[in-house]
């Protein structure tokens, strides 16, 4: 019997992003956009999703993400890797805006990326493409 090479095995990051993914396709399924949120990788193993109260009725996408990676400092000591999300509009061909969710991924060892997947209503997800991103919960 042969055994499972360990690079089959998903990484933090590949969870992170599955589980990102699924719950911006629920939220825009039903809503047709969200609001940022964020989903973390405990010590555990574990997937946690933390809470932020931006303390309005309506707070600016970006105000939700600086309480969300604010949130996922106070409590980076027990995590392994963290997900921010948000919709965004994105430049397209010729001029043309496109939707796409942007999902910022950060290891506590390594490198940070940014992964964008554009996609239709429906929503349809298009191909994804990542850059170097940011770390914003684990530097120092």
């Amino acid at each position: 019997m042969s055994e499972t090479p360990e690079t089959d095995q998903p990484t933090d990051l590949d969870q992170l992003l599955n589980a990102s993914l699924e719950a911006a396709m629920r939220l825009l399924g039903v809503d047709g956009e969200f609001y940022p949120f964020a989903v973390a990788m405990t010590v555990d193993g574990e997937l946690v999703a933390p809470s932020v109260d931006p303390g309005e009725d309506q707070p600016s996408a970006d105000r939700v993400v600086e309480l969300l990676v604010a949130e996922l400092r106070k409590a980076r000591a027990g995590l392994t890797a963290t997900a921010v999300v948000s919709d965004v509009t994105i430049a397209g061909d010729e001029d043309q805006e496109r939707d796409a969710i942007r999902v910022d991924l950060e290891p506590r060892e390594g490198d940070p990326v940014l992964i964008v997947v554009p996609y239709r209503d429906g929503p349809v997800l298009e191909e994804p493409f990542g850059v170097a991103g940011t770390s914003q919960v684990f530097s120092a």
